[in-house]
């Protein structure tokens, strides 16, 4: 069901749901993609999911961009559409861009966020350098990095080139970390080796503690939902309390 609410700037905020009586989740597409991202991950999530997918300003059928985003300002959109679905405790994950907003709201809103999951959310971005030398889609076959390519066009087709400046900074202007190291909320974290020695948490600015599960995927790049749609959906499911 699609569906979308004005935005506190008077922009549009789009999403899908698909409602069901199961744990209640919002996911969140990565830059420069829509919801058509997770369609992939969507056939492999177990049936009894409340399953929303948010597209960010400027995305999918959301819009237009905006100039002066952030994470946090992201954040606060997400929690119009929770809102809205008068949803009390609910699950939230994302992919890159997606995932940072994840952690922002498990950090903003710990008594409502059952549960946050960060397929390849840079914590900080030093990450990108430091635990993986710049590495992001090495491992993708031919078919996957054109339909990667793709997508990617026809998401920065709708930016004009200050408005994709402005967003590509996004993620440069957050420290997700500090919010790792005091959040009590169940914090899921899945990455991709890219086929390297996997970096250490300390590299990935992850704490190392109780509350957050850091599962790798081998052989795998940081377009986790297009390349391991099923395994990105068993480890959804498992925290979920789904099982497989």
């Amino acid at each position: 069901m699609q569906s979308e609410i004005r935005r506190r700037d008077g922009g549009r905020l789009a999403y899908d749901h698909w409602p069901n009586e199961g744990p209640a989740l919002m996911l969140v597409p990565g830059s420069w993609s829509a919801a058509s991202q997770y369609d992939g991950v969507r056939r492999y999530l177990d049936k009894r999911v409340n399953l929303v997918i948010v597209e960010l300003p400027g995305h999918g059928r959301s819009g237009p961009p905006v100039l002066d985003g952030s994470i946090e300002s992201f954040a606060q959109d997400l929690l119009l559409v929770s809102g809205k679905l008068g949803w009390k405790s609910w699950y939230v994950g994302g992919h890159s861009i997606g995932g940072m907003i994840a952690i922002e709201l498990a950090g903003r809103r710990p008594d409502e966020i059952a549960g946050a999951i960060s397929i390849e959310g840079w914590t900080h971005h030093q990450v990108l350098p430091d635990a993986f030398s710049g590495r992001l889609y090495e491992t993708l076959a031919d078919a996957q990095e054109k339909q990667r390519q793709q997508e990617r066009i026809e998401g920065l087709s709708r930016f004009n080139k200050q408005q994709r400046a402005a967003f590509a900074r996004l993620w440069t202007e957050w420290d997700g970390e500090p919010i790792l190291r005091s959040t009590r909320v169940p914090v899921l974290q899945l990455w991709g080796d890219r086929k390297y020695p996997r970096p250490t948490r300390q590299q990935l600015r992850i704490p190392d503690r109780d509350g957050i599960k850091l599962q790798w995927m081998a052989g795998a790049s940081h377009a986790l939902p297009l390349e391991r749609p099923r395994q990105v959906a068993v480890a959804i499911n498992g925290f979920l309390g789904l099982g497989e």
